[in-house]
């Protein structure tokens, strides 16, 4: 009988070590889960198409919780980079233009992402860009961002990156506009992810709970970052990565060892199994 029937884990410092590797130990753990009937979901600031290889690589088909969980996709069996949208909360009609012309008027020195469906948009590749493109293995398109937002594109995620005063500026900045209706969280202290408000890895655990008929109480949720604690907060069992930011690890009292000694398979062994 398991301990908790369903696992959200984000990837990022979490699920993979800091090489971007899942380690063995991991692999046979999540498969161990799977094989028992658990439902092991990845839960990540990630684009969809930077979150297929790992599920292929640990044998998942379950639905994937990508941007924060702006947007939940299911992957179709037989063409794997099609992808069938089961949940989406975009931004708000014109908030996407206002972030980006604030990063502009003020001329902060800040990379900006923009995340539309499965597709994910820059200007030009940048320095931030092309190391997170290396992280996920999946590469942007490049088009003019301005005419895409003043286009009316559906945008579901905007990530800035840069240095860490940059992005505090920048969250600052943003907590002072009015009518925004964003939220905005720190996956990294390099990066600043900017969802429409209350979208939160939390709400989709509780959506593929109430999907599957699983009680709140039964699920689990594995993480290292701010946007990781609404999901761990709301699951029955919230568990802090060994690696996690201090804010984390403060508010988290259950905890693991860090990403490079296999924190998800202790995991699951000591908590879900």
């Amino acid at each position: 009988m398991l301990k908790k029937q369903l696992v959200l884990s984000d990837i990022d410092g979490t699920l993979i070590d800091s090489q971007q590797k899942l380690q063995p130990e991991v692999i046979t753990a999540i498969r161990d889960y799977s094989k028992a009937g658990g439902h092991f979901v990845l839960a990540s600031a990630r684009p969809a198409l930077g979150m297929t290889d790992l599920a292929r690589e640990l044998q998942i088909e379950l639905p994937l919780v990508t941007l924060n969980g702006a947007l939940i996709v299911q992957s179709e069996p037989e063409t794997p980079t099609d992808f069938k949208i089961l949940l989406e909360q975009p931004l708000p009609a014109g908030a996407a233009l206002r972030v980006y012309n604030l990063i502009h008027d003020l001329n902060l020195e800040v990379s900006i992402n923009v995340h539309a469906g499965t597709h994910w948009y820059v200007d030009q590749p940048d320095y931030w860009s092309n190391q997170e493109a290396e992280i996920v293995n999946f590469w942007p398109e490049s088009t003019n961002l301005y005419n895409l937002l003043t286009g009316g594109a559906t945008v579901h995620k905007i990530l800035c990156m840069g240095d860490p005063n940059e992005i505090d500026k920048l969250d600052a900045l943003l907590r002072e506009e009015d009518g925004l209706d964003l939220s905005a969280s720190r996956s990294k202290l390099t990066y600043l992810e900017l969802t429409a408000r209350g979208v939160a890895k939390s709400s989709a655990l509780e959506h593929l709970a109430d999907l599957w008929h699983i009680p709140m109480a039964d699920t689990m949720a594995i993480g290292d970052g701010e946007n990781d604690l609404p999901m761990m907060f709301a699951a029955g069992l919230g568990v802090a990565m060994g690696n996690a930011l201090p804010m984390v690890r403060e508010s988290i009292k259950t905890r693991v060892d860090d990403n490079d000694h296999a924190g998800v398979a202790m995991a699951l062994r000591q908590y879900a199994m």
